[in-house]
């Protein structure tokens, strides 16, 4: 019987735990990746994974990461040739300097927040890692959609490095659906078409906000 009813408990999981899925549009249409959904009234726990941050072709690969606060992150080097990184984020200022391969030991993200990442000899590389507040995160994938835990009436934050007021902007989105919705934001244009003084539009500054 104890075993029927752990069953039963397991089978009303999904029901307890549904989710709907978000999508993001810019003003083109087109599908928004790497934006990252924030569902602050659903709580997790550290993953003891370390997450990766590499570097490949002279770019920080993923571009965008996430992490939950007071998880380590690894910064391997899959290049031939050498970077420094660093970042002058507050929630985690630091500094590796020249280096490949995987010689550096990983970091501890133990605050909150917005991380921009750059090299100090390649100008072009940049990448972000949003330290989630021990909720429920998740980035858009290709298609512009994401799977969260929310329903009508739910209000989850969004970010995206495309936002026209910088990078260290999050913006509330109010969810309207328990199964499907679609959003549509005016951003600045895919990555690969922006210059670089809107791709670093906000650099190390304080504005994150819950």
């Amino acid at each position: 019987m104890r075993h029927l009813f752990a069953l039963l408990f397991c089978l009303t999981l999904p029901s307890a735990w549904a989710e709907m899925t978000l999508t993001v549009f810019d003003q083109d249409n087109l599908p928004v990746s790497d934006a990252v959904v924030m569902v602050s009234n659903n709580a997790v726990r550290t993953p003891n994974t370390v997450a990766v941050m590499d570097q490949i072709d002279e770019s920080f690969v993923p571009r965008v990461l996430v992490v939950q606060k007071g998880q380590y992150v690894s910064f391997p080097n899959s290049d031939d040739i050498r970077h420094h990184v660093y970042s002058f984020s507050q929630p985690k200022t630091f500094e590796i300097k020249l280096y490949k391969g995987t010689e550096v030991a990983p970091i501890l993200f133990d605050k909150a927040g917005l991380v921009v990442l750059g090299c100090n000899i390649h100008d072009d590389m940049i990448g972000y890692i949003i330290v989630a507040d021990n909720t429920f995160a998740l980035k858009t994938d290709q298609d512009g959609k994401v799977r969260i835990p929310a329903k009508s009436g739910d209000t989850v934050s969004l970010w995206s490095e495309r936002f026209i007021e910088g990078v260290n902007a999050v913006k509330k989105i109010a969810i309207t659906s328990n199964i499907e919705q679609s959003i549509s934001l005016e951003l600045l244009p895919p990555i690969g078409m922006m210059d670089h003084s809107n791709m670093d539009k906000g650099f190390g500054k304080k504005k994150w906000s819950k």
